[in-house]
């Protein structure tokens, strides 16, 4: 045997698989935001396209340019996981609306076509995956 002792060489890899096993709530957030942000591209290509108007809202603006993410779940903690929506009721509102209809308005699925997509689901996990390696890389891992 060349002197590469097998013992030392699988706890060094136990301890990489450990480290990353074990992400921290950041180290977590920092891969979900990627796919957010990818996501939040997604919608707002979705909402222009579906439901873009010419009426000029001074006090909210158009659905479409009112889409932001964050890297914390829905109430602001930082627990890994990150938010994609719109960032005022009166907007948010509007999309469930015009998403799942009402007794007047036709529901036509925007954003939960999106959220099914696969093509969109493999490019937003295309993305965290991208972000996961950059952590493997300065972990140390392989």
């Amino acid at each position: 045997m060349s002197g590469i002792n097998f013992t030392d060489a699988l706890n060094e890899w136990l301890e990489q698989v450990s480290k990353l096993a074990n992400l921290t709530p950041d180290q977590q957030t920092n891969i979900t935001k990627a796919g957010a942000e990818l996501y939040k591209e997604k919608l707002e290509q979705a909402t222009k396209s579906k439901h873009y108007s010419s009426h000029d809202d001074k006090t909210y603006g158009h659905m479409a340019d009112n889409i932001t993410f964050q890297g914390a779940d829905i109430d602001g903690k930082k627990t890994g996981i990150s938010s994609v929506g719109w960032n005022n009721h009166y907007h948010a509102m509007n999309a469930l609306r015009l998403n799942d209809g009402t007794k007047s308005i036709r529901a036509d699925h925007f954003v939960t076509e999106l959220q099914d997509s696969e093509e969109v689901k493999n490019e937003v996990l295309m993305a965290e995956k991208n972000e996961y390696e950059k952590l493997v890389k300065k972990v140390g891992g392989d």
